[in-house]
This record gives C-alpha cells, sequence and structure tokens, in this order.
C-alpha cells in the first residue's frame, strides 16, 4: 500500500535479498483497499513460488470466481488477481508458461500482469492492449512495469512496450 517512492527508495532496493522480485502498489479499481488485496499475491505453488501482480481490470472476474468456488476454490482476498492465480493453479496444461497461457485465455478485460514462478518471470498484456507493460534495464537487471514513472523513479530505462496479446518471459 503506498507510493513506488515510498516503497522503493533506492537505498531499500541495496537492502533486498534476492535477485528476482515482484512489486505493486495499490490503487484499487476492483476489490477493497485493505491489506488481504494488496499485490503482488504470493502463493506456494507446484513449481515454486508463484508471485503476481497486475494493472487492470479482469471484467468476468465474478463469474469466473462463482465457478471456481463451486468447484471447490477457497478464496482469501476479493481481488480479481486472486482469479488468475486459482485458474493457474487448476489448469491441466503440461507446462508451467502453458498454465499461465492457459489461464489468462480465459479471462477478459483490460490488464498487464507480471509472474514470477520460481526464478522465472513472465509479463502479458492483454489482447487489445488497453494497460502498458514496459520492459526496461537498470544496471545489469531487467524490470517490468505497467507504468513508465516507475522506471523514472528508480532511473531504470525503458528498453520497449509490449504489443496486445503478447506473452513474455523476462531473462
Amino acid at each position: 500500500m503506498g507510493l513506488v517512492s515510498d516503497a522503493f527508495a533506492e537505498t531499500r532496493f541495496r537492502e533486498l535479498p534476492g535477485d528476482i522480485a515482484v512489486g505493486h502498489t495499490r490503487y484499487s479499481t476492483a476489490g477493497s483497499t485493505v491489506l488481504a488485496n494488496a499485490q503482488p499475491y504470493l502463493v506456494n505453488y507446484h513449481a515454486g513460488p508463484l508471485s503476481l501482480a497486475h494493472n487492470g481490470n479482469l471484467t468476468n472476474a465474478d463469474e469466473l470466481r462463482e465457478k471456481l468456488v463451486r468447484d471447490g476454490a477457497l478464496f482469501a482476498s476479493t481481488s480479481d488477481t486472486e482469479v488468475m492465480v486459482h485458474l493457474i493453479a487448476r489448469s491441466h496444461a503440461p507446462t508451467v508458461e502453458g498454465q499461465i497461457r492457459d489461464a489468462l485465455e480465459q479471462v477478459d478485460g483490460a490488464y498487464s500482469v507480471v509472474i514470477s514462478v520460481g526464478r522465472t518471470i513472465s509479463a502479458a498484456v492483454d489482447s487489445r492492449g488497453f494497460r502498458p507493460m514496459l520492459v526496461g534495464r537498470l544496471g545489469g537487471g531487467l524490470l517490468v512495469a505497467s507504468e513508465s514513472c516507475a522506471f523514472d523513479l528508480v532511473g531504470a530505462t525503458v528498453e520497449r512496450e509490449l504489443m496486445p496479446g503478447d506473452f513474455v518471459r523476462i531473462d
């Protein structure tokens, strides 16, 4: 909860352990602004820790949530982000990338999303491209953000913008 500049001052970056992270600042358009709806949404997944954050609205989230609950899913939030997590977890696709793609094919709306599973980060944009997603660089590291001002705040440079319907693995 809060502004990027509050959560990610330059000194905080140096203090963070590890070399893969997903961050998000909450401006709720679906679900209430409470800590339970904060992103990234983090779960234990069969292929490693899964972290997901998205910018946008899933217009069929309520319908998908109802179906998932009928099928036994338990939700801890009112966020449409958690719907995507359940869709990934319940996919029968043989690979993690396939499971993510399968989930994204089921959601409608305007969104950009970043998903880490273990040491892999993927990013996607809805098929209409209503929400931006940018890939950039900070020193030797890669960053993904849905707002160009995030790059400005941390001193990163934008290398490219994802196009509508893009799904990319960030290595």
